[in-house]
């Protein structure tokens, strides 16, 4: 077993963050060899990944990554085990680097975003290795999803303070996006700061499933066959449940969060105005932690 340097030592610290004494080791088995030494670490974080596979990961944080242009975003849930943990540095940075990974590579599912990796660095895998031996908790990244704008538009990303919600939307636009990206930026973050909030199912009427449609229906008619009421008022009266539900569910239906006097669509439509533009809501996607 080869004597290592306290400055070697230092240097695979500083690159990994694991603890000095569990480096030293690592070294000394690799025989000073810096790059065999952090392929033991990473097989020690698998080997720790493996140990505690079926410890409950109730905590984690939600991150995200943006392009420079806003045309791609990436939001990401990893998953662990403490809360500690899921406020930590390294857990923040392996989030973003996941979500930048997934940005450039465009994997199709989990599976294949463990290869990836962003400007040349680890691939995901690694990185998750690096931190669960660092950390020896049971970490996961439990999902992700990407927006790509095809035509105009763009896409931003609102993380609620303590990053256990975070939310993405893609407005789409009638002419180049570019001539008022800071404009269209705050109506994107403000509609994400709404979905945070409200948790909407979907971002128009049009996209509920017709059968969960006719169960909230029946539901409301099923409830005033008793009251006495002519069947005319009756239907008034389920309408206008409909129409509550549609508040509720319906992201553009809703009343905006920082002036419930105008509804989300309103809102939209009035802050498009003042950049010349058609803006509509494409998607959205809200991750939770726990939810």
């Amino acid at each position: 077993m080869a004597a290592v340097s306290m400055d070697l030592v230092k240097q695979l610290r500083d690159k990994t963050q694991v603890g000095m004494m569990d480096c030293k080791k690592a070294l000394e088995e690799a025989n000073g060899d810096f790059d065999a030494a952090l392929d033991i670490l990473r097989k020690k974080g698998a080997a720790v990944a493996a140990k505690r596979a079926d410890n409950v990961t109730n905590h984690g944080r939600v991150e995200s990554f943006v392009n420079a242009d806003n045309t791609v975003g990436v939001l990401v849930e990893t998953a662990c085990e403490t809360d500690f943990s899921a406020n930590t540095e390294a857990m923040k940075e392996f989030a973003i680097n996941a979500a930048k990974a997934a940005a450039q590579a465009n994997p199709a599912s989990l599976d294949e975003l463990w290869d990836k990796s962003a400007d040349g660095a680890l691939t995901v895998k690694n990185q998750l290795d690096e931190l669960i031996a660092k950390i020896c908790e049971n970490i996961k990244l439990n999902r992700f999803a990407r927006f790509q704008v095809a035509g105009n538009g763009l896409v931003n990303v609102y993380i609620h303070p303590g990053s256990t919600v975070g939310v993405m939307v893609e407005l789409t636009t009638d002419k180049p996006a570019s001539t008022h990206t800071d404009a269209l930026k705050q109506i994107a973050k403000d509609v994400c700061m709404q979905i945070a909030v409200t948790n909407p199912v979907c971002t128009r009427p049009e996209e509920l499933d017709p059968a969960v449609l006719a169960k909230e229906r029946a539901f409301a008619l099923e409830q005033m066959q008793t009251s006495g009421k002519p069947a005319n008022v009756i239907e008034k009266i389920v309408e206008g449940k409909i129409a509550k539900f549609y508040q509720d569910a319906c992201l553009m239906n809703q009343p905006f969060i920082k002036n419930d006097k105008q509804t989300v669509q309103q809102y939209v439509d009035q802050a498009a105005k003042e950049t010349g533009m058609q803006v509509t809501v494409k998607q959205f996607k809200r991750f939770a932690i726990g939810r």
